[in-house]
């Protein structure tokens, strides 16, 4: 029994680990920079929403793992306790928190729907643009040419993730894509 409650804790120190590079690349500039999404509180939420949708679209591949259920759900319960403390860093009252951390709770499931969906379709590319300039673009077009950017690091992304292993999630090694292709 001491066991499972180590390794419990280890997955969710793990969790931490895992949404601290998610947020990290999230953050990279060519996102903003290059493809104009909008480097404000909603344009860094609707990023780090598409690499924790990813992420775990990947773990739910190991659906008979346990591990792979609890790092899921501990990523999530880090994400929610992150917006709750955003929210609280830039002065939104107590009373308020609650029903904003809900309001972008349910923002997440929507998204990370729409990005599984998306990612299950048979035209995956034509259904990631939709899903894309809904979510990240809220409807402003950026451009034919950045939306397929966005899709193509996408696609490159969850390649990457099909690459690693269970093993290698559980350690730690969560191997991002270049945001940018090289010589791009």
């Amino acid at each position: 029994m001491l066991n499972l409650f180590k390794r419990n804790r280890k997955i969710r120190n793990l969790s931490h680990e895992v949404f601290t590079h998610i947020v990290t690349q999230a953050r990279q500039p060519a996102f903003y920079a290059d493809y104009k999404v909008a480097d404000t509180l909603d344009g860094r939420f609707d990023l780090i929403i598409l690499h924790v949708a990813l992420v775990i679209d990947r773990l739910e591949q190991f659906p008979k793992k346990r591990e792979a259920g609890l790092l899921i759900r501990y990523i999530q319960e880090v994400l929610f306790d992150n917006m709750d403390m955003s929210l609280r860093e830039i002065g939104v009252g107590d009373m308020s928190v609650g029903k904003k951390v809900k309001v972008m709770a349910e923002a997440f499931y929507g998204r990370k729907l729409a990005y599984k969906t998306a990612l299950q379709a048979e035209d995956k590319s034509d259904a990631l643009k939709k899903a894309v300039l809904t979510n990240i673009y809220r409807e402003e077009n950026p451009g034919d040419d950045v939306l397929t950017a966005v899709v193509s690091y996408i696609l490159r992304q969850m390649a990457s993730f099909e690459q690693q292993d269970l093993t290698a999630l559980l350690s730690g090694k969560l191997d991002f894509v270049p945001v940018k292709p090289e010589g791009a």
